[in-house]
């Protein structure tokens, strides 16, 4: 399928191979009745799913690139640079690289996982490890523990059981952004940085970090995010052609595990991004 410059966009979202609640071929079809034909999936840690919404885009007349997205390593920033998500596009799933990368995040999320829920327990929040792995498999996340504490009636809202969550103060182990740009530029794929105001740094910090990281196989920034204001998209944007960077943009969908956020709401466009379709 050929690209024109109004084909709607979308190149960030998750299904219930990690911590949506979409299944990879539902997600597709929501795409399609959103009008977009350029759609990604960047299940957390995770491919398994991406054969499934190609197929299935494949069907609908969607164009699926098929993605990832990783959490790196921010020590070397500095205290409180919370997240450094990287999304990786292109990459050939099957490849040795990429179950390199999988295998150990999903080894760092089962440890994180057993150790979180170890922790509820102690405080007497009763959720099994077990059960989590029968209802969501061993993917889940933080986002699907909050669910089932809401659903039992321990907390009212997403934000709040999330933030109880994150106070446990239960963390993974993750690899230093150079090794995942690496194993992502090994399988065949592209690096992009995701939502770039979740690292907290100042436009001035950024900017002077994406000059030394563009050496180290970053290729980019997903400027168009629900988390970035109007001005960080033109700054990004801005910096991206000044670097010569690739940018992008997507909705981070999840389904009923981010309920505001829709597939496509963004309403971006091939012509709003620079990056290989």
């Amino acid at each position: 399928m050929g690209s024109f410059p109004l084909q709607k966009v979308d190149l960030h979202s998750h299904s219930t191979a990690s911590d949506g609640t979409f299944s990879p071929r539902e997600v597709v079809r929501k795409s399609k009745e959103k009008g977009i034909y350029i759609f990604s999936l960047t299940d957390h840690d995770t491919v398994c799913g991406v054969r499934e919404a190609i197929e299935e885009g494949k069907r609908l007349g969607v164009k699926v690139i098929p993605g990832i997205e990783v959490t790196a390593d921010t020590s070397f920033l500095g205290e409180g640079k919370i997240e450094f998500h990287i999304l990786g596009y292109y990459v050939d799933i099957d490849s040795e690289p990429l179950k390199e990368l999988t295998t150990f995040f999903q080894d760092s999320r089962k440890k994180r996982n057993e150790e979180l829920l170890s922790k509820l327990e102690d405080l007497g929040y009763n959720i099994s490890y077990e059960e989590m792995v029968s209802e969501y498999g061993t993917n889940f996340g933080k986002p699907n523990i909050a669910k089932v504490l809401i659903d039992r009636g321990y907390f009212e809202d997403r934000e709040e059981a999330i933030d109880f969550l994150s106070s446990l103060k239960v963390k993974r182990e993750k690899l230093d952004y150079r090794e995942v740009t690496r194993l992502i530029d090994e399988a065949g794929g592209i690096a992009i940085i995701a939502h770039p105001v979740s690292l907290k740094l100042s436009y001035r910090e950024l900017y002077c970090f994406l000059k030394c990281a563009k050496n180290e196989r970053i290729s980019g920034l997903e400027i168009f995010h629900y988390k970035h204001r109007p001005e960080d998209v033109l700054t990004f944007r801005e910096m991206c052609e000044s670097l010569d960077l690739y940018f992008t943009g997507g909705s981070d969908f999840h389904g009923e595990n981010k309920p505001c956020i829709e597939l496509g709401f963004i309403n971006i466009t091939v012509s709003d991004i620079h990056f290989p379709i």
